[in-house]
């Protein structure tokens, strides 16, 4: 099957699973025969995890004519009042490779390029020149990379992007907004260490990375 199937297909899954009541994201993972290995779930509270591997099984085999079995279904759950979901698996964790910012025609760019598993995912964001400006343009780029990697277009809105000074010690902070069934704040942050623009990458992905290695979990 040409990669290009293969990517429909994930897609379609995908499309199937996040219309179903109570799911925040999916991800789905095909395996090295060009059909579906596992499928992972992130579900706001209200319904048992049980329950959910049974609609997803239930919808995938009625509209893709797909069959799956319990165990590829993988379901993480939030509790009440969590934004988060538990700790996630090291392997699924996006690590920064490459950070250009440049001022083109009084507009200042941002590219931020993530790695996972040897594949690279470039974002890329613009706005007003200024250094006031650098650390929203910056994280709007990362969660652009982070987007493509899910494969889901403007699922994250940025709330607030900046770096203060904590003590003696510059840090970024990131206010993240999921766009799910219900909408959950994600936060995050990070220590300067040469560059804040670094940090600011950094702090995105400190607060998104537990999300995407639920959904990006090989």
């Amino acid at each position: 099957m040409e990669q290009r199937e293969r990517r429909s297909l994930a897609g379609d899954a995908e499309a199937v699973i996040r219309r179903l009541p109570g799911v925040s994201a999916a991800r789905v993972e095909l395996g090295d025969d060009a059909r579906i290995d596992q499928v992972h779930v992130l579900a706001a509270p209200g319904r048992t995890a049980r329950a959910l591997v049974a609609d997803v099984i239930a919808a995938i085999g009625a509209e893709l004519g797909v069959t799956l079995e319990p165990p590829q279904v993988r379901v993480a759950l939030l509790r009440q009042g969590q934004t988060q979901p538990g700790p996630a698996p090291l392997r699924a964790r996006l690590k920064v490779v490459g950070l250009t910012v440049s001022v083109l025609r009084e507009a200042l760019e941002a590219r931020v390029r993530l790695e996972h598993e040897g594949l690279t995912y470039e974002g890329a964001a613009s706005g007003p020149p200024g250094a006031a400006n650098g650390p929203e343009v910056v994280a709007l780029a990362t969660l652009r990379a982070v987007e493509l990697f899910l494969r889901s277009e403007g699922v994250f809105q940025l709330k607030m992007a900046t770096v203060v000074t904590l003590a003696t010690q510059q840090v970024a902070l990131v206010l993240i907004v999921w766009a799910g069934p219900e909408e959950e704040l994600f936060s995050g942050a990070a220590i300067v260490r040469d560059d804040p623009r670094d940090a600011v990458v950094r702090a995105v992905l400190d607060a998104v990375n537990r999300l995407i290695g639920w959904l990006g979990a090989r």
